[in-house]
């Protein structure tokens, strides 16, 4: 990647400086998350009072919640994410890593809850089969999960993004990839293991062992401030897949 995400095996940091931009922003980033999760949970409140856009059908073993408002916020987030992300990329530009990370946090997570909470509901069901956005959370999502990983890595080596973009993409796959970890994987183990079992199993080695790379990075690693957010938000990830899988949520 380019040298803002660059580590090394001496940290060039005090630990001190390791927790002030490797471990503290985890607050910002639970408070950012909590204000797109409110006003997420607010539209489907209110939406559920209305009339559905399409009939609720089964789609991928759920059934769907194709409400007004949940329409809207699907439109307008997936719009509005985009601007977050020049907003992310216009401040890193101008050398303010800070905002850029913030607005890029934002954007990515943002853009998870329109293409991958929020799309998949309002697929059509046609007389043989079913015309629909892809739900990211499953099994069915397994191939644009390894194409999306490839290139990722692709990405990287070209240096295709710069700093408030990259914040932006890896927030959108962490979110993705943090859940499909989980629910996706659910059906390679599901003759040996009941569902709530295998979160249990996945959130606690893969979000601890996420976790425990995040900080060794961080704090040992880490030569700039580009590279111990990024840290931060892997930490975040990883705390969060054990918050879902041991922690039930």
């Amino acid at each position: 990647m380019q040298v803002h995400f660059s580590f090394s095996k001496t940290p060039a940091a005090p630990w001190k400086t390791g927790l002030r931009e490797g471990v503290l922003p985890l607050a910002g980033l639970v408070c950012i998350t909590l204000v797109l999760v409110l006003v997420f949970a607010l539209c489907l409140h209110f939406g559920g009072l209305m009339d559905p856009v399409l009939p609720p059908h089964i789609d991928d073993g759920e059934e769907v919640d194709p409400n007004p408002l949940r329409l809207v916020f699907m439109l307008s987030g997936f719009c509005l994410s985009f601007v977050f992300a020049w907003l992310a990329e216009r401040n890193a530009k101008q050398g303010r890593t800070w905002p850029a990370f913030w607005w890029g946090y934002a954007g990515g997570t943002l853009i998870w809850q329109s293409v991958g909470e929020a799309s998949w509901h309002f697929s059509l069901p046609c007389e043989d089969f079913l015309v629909c956005f892809a739900h990211l959370e499953s099994s069915s999502s397994l191939w644009l999960v390894l194409m999306t990983t490839a290139l990722l890595v692709y990405c990287a080596k070209r240096k295709a993004f710069g700093w408030g973009v990259w914040i932006f993409v890896l927030s959108f796959v962490g979110n993705w990839f943090g859940h499909f970890i989980q629910i996706g994987t659910f059906p390679l183990v599901s003759r040996w293991l009941e569902e709530g079992e295998w979160y249990v199993i996945t959130g606690a080695a893969v979000g601890i062992t996420t976790s425990l790379l995040a900080l060794w990075l961080n704090f040992f690693a880490a030569r700039t401030t580009k590279a111990r957010l990024c840290c931060c938000l892997l930490l975040y990830f990883g705390l969060g897949v054990i918050v879902t899988g041991v922690g039930g949520l």
